[in-house]
């Protein structure tokens, strides 16, 4: 059997939680089932540079402009069959997949956030996913979601038969397993020029309204005016720039903890693992994820978490984190006392999260592909 994935993600945002999945299937899928033949498939205009070759895959790309893709797509001429000879299944894991005559599709859904939230983004946006995705579903073979709430999500919001759905969590690596590793001198560096406090709660994420920072800011100013020396908050994630523009600056500044929050800018990913194990805990307090990564990763290196109980986490994080309501702000402010406060229960979190990473693994995953590419070549 003859597979193509779809790894575009790689070198159009190759620091993407998109990517992470990507990278992780690549090492993955040719260890577990060698009897399986990979192809990395990539289509980039504007990408900087060409990822890694992972062993055991071939790799074939093209340099479209993402218009020329879209209308190719749309209007299924020529089929893909023609460039990706010899390919049995061709999996995709964005929302894009192309026409097919006689090679079978895969496509990975990681989220409805477009249609879930419609109010956050802008008009044309929502349409053109939902548009998209139409397309897309109108010809896949198989569907498989991250989360089995991405895929009730799938089935409320489209005509899509359910017994054609999988559900197939996400993996996960321990960052530090295998050798990886931080350096401690350099995070001491990094904490000193950024003269971050030495007792802090962590956020990192983006500026994306559905990861609910604003209300985390509010939650944190309620709790400071009860306790003045209440931890201060650490953002990583987010340029200077962005912040200086942003309505979450606003917010700091209105309820009066502009001063406590402190920002690091986008860091790399062995900066990012020290500004966690050092925080008293990961503040995920995120209306809508189709999956979410920080909180496993966060559990790994032994942290606690607290965390929205809305869409997909609570089936992820299960009583590993402190599940807080992310639309109350009442409610983060009283699990940010609690994570802060209850020594006991920090240690339970802790370890209910080194059991609960255990689950995740990303060699299971790719076997749960390959069966479903054996699936959909049967069909």
């Amino acid at each position: 059997m003859n597979v193509a994935i779809d790894t575009s993600c790689l070198v159009v945002n190759p620091y993407s939680g998109l990517s992470e999945v990507a990278h992780n299937l690549l090492l993955n899928m040719p260890v577990v089932d060698e009897d399986v033949h990979f192809t990395m498939f990539m289509n980039y205009f504007r990408g900087t540079g060409y990822p890694e070759i992972y062993p055991g895959m071939d790799s074939r790309s093209l340099r479209l402009p993402r218009r020329l893709i879209d209308w190719w797509w749309k209007h299924r001429w020529p089929p893909f069959d023609l460039y990706l000879r010899g390919i049995d299944v061709f999996h995709s894991l964005h929302i894009q997949i192309p026409p097919a005559k006689r090679m079978k599709t895969v496509l990975t859904i990681h989220d409805c956030r477009y249609l879930a939230f419609p109010e956050l983004y802008k008009s044309n946006e929502v349409e053109n996913y939902r548009r998209q995705m139409e397309i897309s579903l109108s010809r896949v073979g198989l569907v498989a979601t991250v989360s089995e709430f991405t895929r009730q999500e799938v089935l409320t919001y489209f005509s899509f038969p359910e017994d054609r759905v999988r559900v197939i969590h996400n993996g996960f690596k321990p960052y530090l397993s295998n050798g990886g590793a931080y350096n401690e001198e350099n995070i001491n560096r990094f904490i000193t020029e950024n003269a971050l406090p030495k007792d802090y709660l962590f956020y990192a994420g983006v500026l994306d309204p559905r990861k609910n920072l604003g209300r985390l800011i509010e939650a944190m100013a309620q709790c400071r005016k009860d306790v003045h020396d209440f931890p201060e908050l650490v953002i990583a994630g987010i340029s200077h720039e962005q912040w200086a523009r942003s309505e979450q600056a606003v917010m700091a500044k209105k309820v009066g903890i502009f001063d406590n929050i402190y920002l690091c800018g986008i860091v790399e990913k062995n900066v990012l693992a020290g500004l966690t194990k050092r925080a008293l805990a990961l503040c995920y307090p995120s209306l809508y994820e189709g999956f979410g990564f920080p909180p496993l990763e966060a559990m790994s290196l032994g942290v606690p978490v607290l965390a929205g109980k809305s869409s997909s986490i609570p089936e992820v994080t299960a009583n590993a984190a402190c599940l807080v309501d992310p639309s109350n702000v009442d409610d983060i402010a009283q699990g940010l006392r609690k994570i802060v406060f209850d020594s006991n229960y920090r240690k339970i979190l802790i370890e209910s999260g080194y059991q609960r990473i255990k689950k995740f693994s990303w060699e299971k995953v790719a076997a749960e592909y390959i069966n479903l590419y054996r699936e959909v070549v049967a069909l």
